[in-house]
C-alpha cells in the first residue's frame, strides 16, 4: 500500500467494546498477518439505531448508508500508519483492489512452505513434510467469513402444510337489510318491566341433555417459542469537563503595600480587638483538651461485670417431646411462680378451622396436654395435664401454683389440681434420668412414664365462652370482684377470681369458691364441713382426681360478664388479649418471692370462718385495655354502671376503640416498672400507649409480621418482639427509638410465645415457643438485664415527655380546626323559602359573571367600558 491512504478508504479508531460487537478483536481476530475482515452492513446500520452518535463508524455514516455491497472490508493498522488502528474501504472497486494487492503476498507464503501447482493448490515436494505431519501448534486459522449454504428440506415443510387451515366446506352467507330511513335515526332506551307485556321476555334456561355424547378427539397443535426483543434508545446530553478557573502563580502584594498595612491603624485595632478572645482560647486549650470524647473517658462499667461485645441472646436449653408436640405449635408459656427451672407449654393443633372440621375425628382420639418441664430433664416431662380440647392459655396461680387455669378452644375453663405432686416437682433435680438411678434402671418404661394429670373441674358449656378463650388472668390477692363488678377487699389473701377474654367478644370473671352465704374463704369453699371432706376422701378412693373442685364440675359459671361493645352499630368486638392495672402487683410480688427464695403460701384451710359482708374498695381502677381480633385497641370498665333512662345496672360502654393494628393484637402488656405504661403488638407494628390516654408511640410498619412480644423484667427500656420468620427484635429505648437495637434468628419458623423470667439478679431467662412445637430457653445477656443507675428516672421523663408532645399536638390541630370553621362558609339554620333560594343563586351567579369579566380584562380579551349582562 502507498503511504497516502486512496480516496475510497478512511482511517477509523473502533473501540475494544465495539471490536466485540463487529468481531474484529486486535491481535485476536485481526492480526498483522491477517488484517482485514469483512463486516455485514446490516449490523453496522443496526448499531446506528441503537448507539446512533456513540457508534465508531458514525464519521462515514453517509457512505456507509450509500455502500452498494452487503459486507464493508475493515482492514486493522497495528502501527496506526494512517493515524488510527483501523481504516475501511468504502466501495466495491476499491475491496476488489485490496484483494488484488495481497493476491501476490499469499501465493508468495504458500510457495514458501510448498510448489504452486496449476490448479492453484500447493505440491510438496519429496523431503517436503506432508500435511498430515505438521504438528497442531504450527497450524495457523483463519476467520474467514461464513458463507450460507443452501437449504435442504428434510420433510418440515409437510408438517407445516398440515398444520395450516384451510377451509373445508362451503362458507354460509348472510344478508341483512334495513330500510334506508332507519340509517342514523336517534335511539331512545327505556327501563321496562318484564311483566308488562307477554313477550317481551323469554327465558332460555339451560338444561342438561341426556342425548349429547361429543367427545373431543386428540390433535395436534404446533408451538414455536422465540425470543422476546425488546427496543429501547437512550439520549444524555455529555459535556466535555473544562477547567473554569485556574491559576498557576500566588497572588502575592509588593512589599511597600505590606508594609503600608502593617502600619496601619485598621490592622492594630483588630489585633487588640481580638487578643483577650485569643488569649483565653490558648487558657482553654492549656487546662482541658477541646478535642476529647467524653464519652471515651467515661468508666468502662461492662468491663468489669462482663463483656462489652456479649449482647447475643444464648440458647440455655431447649425442649421437645417426640410424642406429644409432634406437629403442633406452641401456644403459650408460663413458668412456675416459686419454683425454679419449672416451666409449662401448651402445645396446639395447626391447623385451620376448615381443616379442624375435616380432621375432627382424629383430633378427639388425640389428647390436648400441658407439659411441666423441669431442666433437670429435657427429655421427659415433669407432670402431663390433660385437657378436653387445645388449650390456647393457661396460668398458675400466684397464691397457690398447685391450681392451674386454662381456656379451651370451645371456650370452656378448665382447672386443676397438682397438689398431689408438688414434691415432684420440688425435688425434680432429684428426679432427673441420672439422678440416684443406675443404668439399668435408666431404661425402666415405667420409670421414664410422666405421671398424668386429670382436669378436677370444667366450667359449664352452656355459661362458657361461645367461642375459643384467648387470654385469662388471675385477680392478685388483695381484692375481689362482687357482682356487678364492684370491688371488694379480700380480706383471706388468697387469689381466687380469673378473668377470661374470648372471641365471642365476651370478659368474664370467674369465681372458683362454691357460692354461698357462708363458709370458708380458702380455696376450694366446700372443704369447710367434715361430712363433705368425708365424702371427698372416699370419692378420692376410687379415682385419682382430686375433689378441691368437685363442686364446680360441669357446673361452674361466670359470676360477671363485659361486652365488650362496639361504639357504633351492634355487635361485639372479638377479644384475643386483656390487661388490668392490677397485673402489676401480681409481678412484684412474684419477683419477690423468687429472690427472697420464700416457699409458697399453700391457702387450703379446712376452718369453717363465716364470710363477713364484703367491702368496697375505693380507689381502684377497674377499667382495663382489651385488645382485638381485628386489630382494634379498647379501653372500657368491669364495673357496671346506671342506665339513665331504664335506672339498671347495665355493662359499660368501652370509652374508646381505636383500630391501631392491622391484624389480631397478639400482645397487651404493662411494663413492670410503670403500672400505665402499656405495649401491644399486632399486624406489621408495635405501640405504645398510657392508660386513659391514646397511643404515644407507634413504630413504623415491618416487613415481616409481629407474632409475640414481651417486656423486660430488669431493664424499663427493653422489651422483645417475636416476628413471623423466626427472627427476636431487641428493642432498647435508651438507644434507639425508631428501629430495634438488635435482631436475632431462634428458630426456622414463626416465633408465638415469649415469657421471661428472672432467676435471680445476675441472672434472667426467656422462654420463646415457636410453630415447631421447641421450646427455647434462652439466657439473657448482662447488657440487657442490667438497668444503668437512672434508667428509671430517664424512662419516666421519657414517656412523660411524649405525652406532653401528643397533648400539644392535639392542642394545636383543635386550635387550627377551629379556626377553619370559623373562616368556613356559616350553614344557615333555617330552611330557605323558594324565592330567597332564586334570589340566592341569581346572585351568586351575577358575582360569577363580573369576576369573570375582570378576569378577561386582565387577559386582555375584554375592555373596562364593556357591559355585564347581569340577571334580573
Amino acid at each position: 500500500m502507498a503511504d497516502e491512504l486512496p480516496p475510497y478508504m478512511k482511517p477509523l479508531f473502533v473501540a475494544g467494546g465495539s471490536q466485540k460487537i463487529y468481531d474484529c478483536v486486535a491481535d485476536e481476530q485481526v492480526t498483522e498477518e491477517n488484517p482485514w475482515v469483512l463486516i455485514p452492513k446490516e449490523k453496522i446500520v443496526e448499531d446506528f439505531r441503537m448507539r446512533a452518535a456513540v457508534c465508531d463508524f458514525h464519521p462515514v455514516k453517509k457512505q456507509v448508508m450509500a455502500y452498494p455491497g452487503e459486507e464493508i472490508l475493515l482492514i486493522y493498522d497495528p502501527d496506526y500508519k494512517y493515524g488510527e488502528n483501523f481504516y475501511v474501504c468504502l466501495t466495491e472497486e476499491g475491496k476488489a483492489a485490496y484483494f488484488e494487492s495481497i493476491k501476490p503476498a499469499e501465493e508468495e507464503a504458500a510457495e514458501a512452505e510448498g510448489v504452486v501447482g496449476e490448479d492453484g493448490e500447493v505440491a510438496y515436494g519429496e523431503d517436503e513434510i506432508a500435511y498430515e505431519d505438521i504438528a497442531l501448534e504450527d497450524i495457523v486459522l483463519k476467520d474467514l467469513p461464513a458463507t450460507p449454504a443452501p437449504w435442504n428440506e428434510l420433510g418440515s415443510e409437510a408438517d407445516l402444510e398440515e398444520e395450516i387451515l384451510t377451509t373445508s366446506r362451503s362458507l354460509i352467507t348472510f344478508m341483512i337489510q334495513r330500510k334506508r330511513r332507519m340509517f342514523g335515526a336517534p335511539c331512545q332506551f327505556e327501563d321496562r318491566n318484564i311483566d308488562a307485556a307477554k313477550d317481551a321476555y323469554i327465558e332460555c334456561a339451560s338444561f342438561e341433555d341426556s342425548t349429547f355424547d361429543t367427545h373431543r378427539q386428540e390433535h395436534d397443535t404446533a408451538t414455536q417459542n422465540v425470543m422476546e426483543t425488546c427496543e429501547k434508545a437512550c439520549q444524555t446530553e455529555w459535556k466535555k469537563p473544562r477547567a473554569a478557573v485556574s491559576q498557576y502563580v500566588p497572588r502575592t502584594l509588593p512589599q511597600a503595600q505590606l508594609d503600608k498595612i502593617n502600619k496601619s491603624k485598621e490592622l492594630a485595632k483588630f489585633v487588640e480587638g481580638v487578643c483577650p478572645r485569643f488569649k483565653l482560647a490558648l487558657q482553654q486549650n492549656e487546662i482541658m483538651d477541646v478535642f476529647a470524647d467524653d464519652y471515651n473517658e467515661l468508666v468502662d462499667v461492662d468491663g468489669v461485670f462482663g463483656n462489652k461485645a456479649d449482647n447475643n441472646l444464648k440458647e440455655y436449653q431447649s425442649f421437645t417431646d417426640l410424642e406429644f408436640s409432634k406437629n403442633k405449635s406452641i401456644a403459650h408459656i408460663d413458668w412456675h411462680p416459686y419454683i425454679k427451672g419449672i416451666v409449662a407449654v401448651t402445645y396446639t393443633e395447626k391447623l385451620k378451622y376448615d381443616d379442624r372440621v375435616d380432621v375432627s375425628t382424629r383430633i378427639l382420639m388425640t389428647p390436648s396436654l400441658i407439659l411441666i418441664w423441669g431442666f433437670s430433664d429435657p427429655i421427659h416431662p415433669q407432670l402431663v395435664l390433660e385437657a378436653p380440647e387445645d388449650i390456647y392459655c393457661f396460668r398458675f396461680n400466684p397464691t397457690d401454683p398447685n391450681i392451674v387455669a386454662a381456656g379451651c378452644i370451645n371456650g370452656q375453663v378448665v382447672l386443676w389440681d397438682i397438689s398431689q405432686h408438688e414434691s415432684r416437682l420440688r425435688n425434680h433435680k432429684n428426679t432427673g434420668a441420672r439422678a440416684n438411678k443406675t443404668r439399668s434402671d435408666l431404661f425402666d418404661v415405667e420409670y421414664q412414664r410422666s405421671p398424668v394429670v386429670h382436669y378436677a373441674a370444667v366450667s359449664s358449656i352452656d355459661s362458657s365462652h361461645k367461642m375459643a378463650v384467648m387470654d385469662l388472668i388471675w385477680l392478685p390477692d388483695t381484692i375481689e370482684v362482687a357482682r356487678m363488678g364492684v370491688p371488694v377487699e379480700n380480706k383471706a389473701q388468697v387469689s381466687c377470681q380469673l378473668v377470661t377474654a374470648g372471641i365471642d367478644g365476651n370478659v368474664m370473671f370467674w369465681d372458683i369458691r362454691m357460692q354461698k352465704s357462708a363458709g370458708p374463704v380458702g380455696l376450694g369453699a366446700g372443704l369447710g364441713s367434715q361430712p363433705k371432706k368425708e365424702k371427698e376422701s372416699s370419692a378420692e378412693k376410687f379415682s385419682s382426681i382430686p375433689a378441691t373442685f368437685a363442686h364446680l364440675d360441669l357446673q361452674w359459671k361466670p359470676m360477671n360478664v363485659v361486652p365488650l361493645s362496639k361504639l357504633t352499630g351492634p355487635g361485639l368486638h372479638p377479644g384475643v388479649t386483656i390487661s388490668i392495672s392490677q397485673q402489676l402487683q401480681i409481678i412484684k410480688a412474684r419477683m419477690q418471692n423468687l429472690v427472697s427464695g420464700n416457699p409458697p403460701l399453700i391457702h387450703r384451710s379446712n376452718s369453717s370462718v363465716a364470710r363477713q359482708r364484703p367491702v368496697e374498695v375505693e380507689g381502684v381502677n377497674t377499667k382495663f385495655f382489651a385488645g382485638t381480633e381485628d386489630g382494634f385497641m379498647i379501653y372500657t370498665d368491669w364495673k357496671a354502671e346506671k342506665d339513665p333512662e331504664s335506672g339498671k345496672l347495665v355493662s359499660s360502654k368501652p370509652q374508646y376503640a381505636i383500630s391501631t393494628h392491622a391484624g389480631p393484637i397478639h400482645c397487651l402488656m404493662r411494663s413492670p416498672f410503670y403500672n400505665h405504661i402499656i405495649m401491644s403488638v399486632g399486624g406489621w407494628s408495635l405501640s405504645i400507649w398510657k392508660e386513659g390516654e391514646s397511643e404515644i408511640l407507634q413504630t413504623s410498619r415491618s416487613s415481616v409480621k409481629y407474632t409475640a412480644a414481651t417486656w423486660s423484667l430488669t431493664r424499663p427500656g427493653v422489651f422483645y418482639i417475636g416476628r413471623e420468620d423466626g427472627n427476636i427484635d431487641v428493642w432498647d429505648l435508651m438507644d434507639r427509638s425508631h428501629e430495634p437495637s438488635m435482631s436475632q434468628n431462634i428458630s426456622s419458623s414463626a416465633i408465638t410465645s415469649l415469657v421471661p423470667y428472672k432467676v435471680s439478679s445476675k441472672q434472667s431467662l426467656l422462654g420463646v415457643g415457636d410453630d415447631f412445637g421447641t421450646l427455647h430457653i434462652l439466657e439473657v445477656p448482662w447488657s440487657l438485664r442490667q438497668a444503668s443507675q437512672n434508667e428509671l428516672n430517664a424512662m419516666s421523663i421519657y414517656f412523660e415527655r411524649e405525652s406532653a408532645r401528643l397533648e400539644y399536638y392535639k392542642v394545636r390541630d383543635a386550635t387550627r380546626g377551629e379556626a377553619v370553621a370559623a373562616e368556613a362558609p356559616q350553614i344557615p339554620g333555617v330552611l330557605e323559602t323558594d324565592e330567597e333560594e332564586v334570589e340566592r343563586l341569581k346572585k351568586n351567579y351575577n358575582d360569577y359573571l363580573v369576576m369573570e369579566k375582570d378576569f378577561l380584562v386582565k387577559l386582555g380579551l375584554r375592555k373596562e367600558d364593556d357591559p355585564v349582562k347581569l340577571v334580573q
